[in-house]
């Protein structure tokens, strides 16, 4: 019989650091992580998923929405955290907090700018994201002259990286597609750093891609769903440990006699 009293969640802080050596060995050393503790951590536990992650070595961490690196920060999380969907109404606090915004579009670009000058801010990290493909968030291809003119005109922000998401790494009959959102992303990386006349990092990769594109690493990958145990395919899946597991009580049971509803 149980000793559960009540329904509980159990995190595998073991299983955590089992899937993140796994999915770090399938890069060059060189490479940096980040680990997408969004939504909770996948609905497990975000303060102390991220916690083991950076005793681990982690090298940056990304949330959906500024309240929950604020969460992060509170808890005595350290290292970089990436907002992948900034608010401009939370543009102050996520300063304040030392959060770093994904930038998608001019009208985000534009308002951060704003409260960044505002903030006296100089040289703040962006991360400037495209969208090749996936169709949710990002610039595309042909705004890189609008950015680059934007971001001549202030020094309140600095490009620290620029990034894509894949949409189909998981499945390889859309091989094709794959290679041609890395081939994008090349291009307009290329013509964003002869304009800015640096190197920001770049990353493109999610779980799926750490295992099936390692052309796609470059200088950062990033991964969520893989460090929470499931890896897109049976054989992936069955490297990698579930991090979570939710037991509950029974409450009462009937047996139910021929006729009764």
């Amino acid at each position: 019989m149980s000793n559960f009293k009540e329904t509980v969640l159990e995190i595998d802080l073991s299983a955590l650091a089992h899937n993140y050596r796994y999915l770090t060995a399938k890069t060059n050393t060189a490479t940096k992580i980040l680990a997408v503790v969004k939504a909770f951590g996948y609905g497990s536990e975000s303060v102390a998923v991220a916690k083991e992650l950076e005793t681990l070595g982690v090298d940056y961490f990304a949330v959906a929405y500024v309240a929950e690196g604020v969460a992060l920060r509170d808890a005595g999380i350290r290292t970089p955290i990436l907002v992948l969907h900034p608010q401009p109404i939370n543009f102050e606090t996520l300063i304040d907090r030392c959060l770093e915004p994904s930038i998608y579009s001019m009208r985000i670009l534009n308002e951060f700018v704003v409260v960044a000058e505002a903030k006296k801010q100089q040289d703040y990290p962006v991360h400037i994201k495209f969208n090749t493909g996936l169709n949710r968030l990002g610039f595309r291809e042909e705004a890189v002259s609008h950015i680059l003119s934007a971001l001549r005109k202030t020094d309140a922000i600095k490009t620290r990286s620029l990034f894509s998401h894949l949409v189909a790494s998981e499945d390889l009959s859309e091989k094709e597609f794959t290679l041609g959102q890395i081939e994008s992303f090349n291009n307009i990386a290329t013509a964003m750093e002869e304009g800015l006349g640096y190197k920001p990092f770049l990353h493109q990769s999610n779980t799926s891609g750490i295992l099936n594109y390692p052309q796609a690493h470059f200088d950062m990958v990033r991964t969520g769903i893989g460090l929470y145990g499931f890896g897109n395919s049976k054989a992936e899946n069955e490297q990698l440990k579930p991090v979570a597991t939710l037991k509950s009580v029974i409450s009462q049971i009937h047996t139910i006699q021929p006729g009764e509803s």
